[in-house]
């Protein structure tokens, strides 16, 4: 599988992270440091999806875990400070792109069921294959949080 938008989406955001300079975000939307742990979670969680179905098992993913703000809490806490959680979306990253190199082609025509919410908005309840559930994190995770930390500057 080609990895280069998850290459290029994770090293694009660690340098977003480690420019600082974020203010508060507009009511009701994340904090930099909530957007980042956040994506730290769900590249863990995509990663883990994608090496259960290389080890024959059939799992979901639900991005509802890394939206959940007591659990970013703890990854920030974990994490210490902007600089530890570019570090963590690096090293989460990392692990994603490679599970997604080990993937082999039938790995990733397996269809898992994907759940993904935004807010209290339903935006996928469908099975993907796990090929897009994963290049989806490079095309359109990644540089939709980009932005959302670019605006905070």
């Amino acid at each position: 599988m080609d990895t280069a938008k998850l290459d290029e989406g994770h090293r694009e955001l660690a340098a977003l992270a480690r420019g600082g300079g974020f203010g508060p975000p507009p009511p009701g939307e994340w904090t930099a440091e909530q957007v980042l742990a956040h994506v730290a979670c769900a590249d863990t969680a995509i990663a883990s999806v994608a090496l259960q179905v290389a080890a024959g098992e059939r799992p979901g993913y639900d991005n509802r875990p890394s939206l959940d703000v007591v659990n970013l809490a703890r990854i920030i806490a974990d994490a210490g400070d902007l600089a530890g959680l570019a570090d963590l979306v690096e090293q989460r990253g990392e692990i994603l792109t490679l599970a997604a190199r080990a993937m082999s082609p039938a790995d990733g025509a397996v269809l898992v069921p994907v759940l993904i919410v935004s807010g209290v908005q339903l935006v996928v309840d469908e099975p993907w294959s796990l090929a897009d559930l994963v290049t989806g994190v490079g095309i359109f995770h990644l540089p939709r949080h980009a932005e959302q930390l670019a605006a905070l500057r």
